[in-house]
């Protein structure tokens, strides 16, 4: 019974990544190149909760709590890569050509899609007034993963959860310390 649950959960994320990837239209392949690249270990997060640092004052847990976040999410998600080692889309595919450098590393979970949870969501409550855009641009960072070919639907999900949880760990620890 397990066996072909897991199945039908391989085989429905295999058809979504299908769908998904098959989806191309050169302004959004753009977009999606961009927000991927900026999304690389965090690093959208990361210079967005800096600049923020600096212009509102230099209230320093606004710095270090998407920074935690951030690096927390990073760092478990790229652990747990080697517990999992899947292969990505194009190798479980040669047939399949991806829209940037092809990582090397585990497909599972997607460390992107873990930073951009972590870092959206962390931010998004340091700075309300920005929730709607950050929200979008983790989005955006997500989706552009399986838009690109290199990961999975499972793949961003398992990172989004992953962050999602390193997100609300941070924010709950520092709010016991204020």
């Amino acid at each position: 019974m397990l066996k072909g649950l897991a199945r039908g959960i391989r085989d429905l994320d295999r058809a979504a990544f299908r769908a998904i990837f098959g989806l191309k239209w050169p302004p959004l392949t753009a977009v999606l190149r961009f927000f991927t690249l900026v999304g690389t270990a965090g690093f959208i997060w990361g210079s967005f909760a800096a600049a923020a640092f600096v212009f509102t004052g230099f209230r320093l847990p606004n710095l270090l709590i998407p920074w935690a976040a951030v690096a927390g999410s990073w760092t478990l998600a790229e652990g747990a890569k080697y517990f999992f080692d899947r292969a990505r889309p194009f190798i479980w595919d040669t047939g399949i050509a991806p829209l940037v450098k092809t990582p090397s590393s585990s497909s599972f979970p997607s460390g992107h899609s873990a930073t951009a949870a972590a870092g959206a969501l962390t931010l998004s409550v340091v700075y309300p007034a920005f929730a709607p855009v950050l929200l979008l641009a983790g989005s955006l960072v997500v989706f552009s993963r399986v838009y690109l070919g290199v990961h999975f639907p499972v793949d961003v999900l398992a990172g989004v959860a992953i962050g999602v949880v390193t997100a609300i760990l941070v924010l709950t620890v520092a709010g016991s310390l204020a």
